[in-house]
């Protein structure tokens, strides 16, 4: 499981820290955890976002100019199962407070929406755990930014379309491996039809869960 928290709710030494934000050692001199870089946004998304567009556009459309951002130039390049695998038992910090907009909810959005996986935001002392409602738009504005300009393939879930595309990938690399080696690679097809069989659940799961919500 992972979590999120700010680096001032967070004080404890009794779980482990990760940073996801950049200036760690000037800012946070007291800091010892770990560092995650591929999780760092780009330096000019944040300077758009704070200092070009406040003010001048509406508070919503500069959220949504940084999901979209963050989303095109960080995560769109990432592997979540990777990242999530590499992160599990973990607690993401940055700056912003618990309820503030900050890319650490756009990153639990995406755990969320792609793998199925909570990732809970907390206030963190001792061996104490209190978890605090996130911004629920930033996982709308996510969902948004992930389907722009995006072939759905005939899905309307996207984690329906992440697993999909998996076992697309995975198919393709056991053509290519039983080319190369001649060998056969059925457990690689086999992990595949397991993968599109989770995307047509996923996608009835997620059809029914709209229709819930109009009704």
């Amino acid at each position: 499981m992972i979590c999120t928290s700010n680096y001032r709710s967070f004080q404890s030494d009794r779980f482990a820290p990760v940073a996801i934000s950049k200036h760690l050692g000037l800012d946070n001199p007291d800091y010892h955890g770990e560092y995650y870089s591929k999780l760092v946004p780009e330096p000019y998304i944040w300077h758009v976002w704070h200092n070009n567009n406040k003010g001048k556009i509406s508070e919503e459309a500069n959220n949504r100019y940084y999901v979209q951002e963050y989303w095109n130039q960080v995560l769109s390049k990432l592997n979540p199962q990777e990242v999530y695998n590499e992160l599990n038992n973990r607690i993401l910090l940055s700056y912003e407070p618990n309820t503030d907009f900050c890319h650490r909810h756009i990153i639990a959005a995406w755990f969320e929406i792609l793998l199925g996986e909570t990732v809970p935001e907390v206030k963190v002392k001792d061996y104490q755990i209190e978890e605090v409602d996130r911004p629920e738009y930033i996982k709308e504005y996510l969902e948004d930014a992930m389907r722009f300009n995006r072939n759905m393939r005939g899905f309307t879930s996207l984690r329906a379309l992440y697993l999909f595309e998996k076992g697309e990938k995975l198919e393709l690399l056991a053509d290519e491996l039983e080319s190369k080696t001649g060998e056969c690679y059925d457990d690689y097809r086999q992990f595949a039809c397991f993968l599109r069989c989770n995307a047509d659940q996923a996608e009835d799961e997620y059809k029914s869960l709209c229709r819930n919500k109009k009704s």
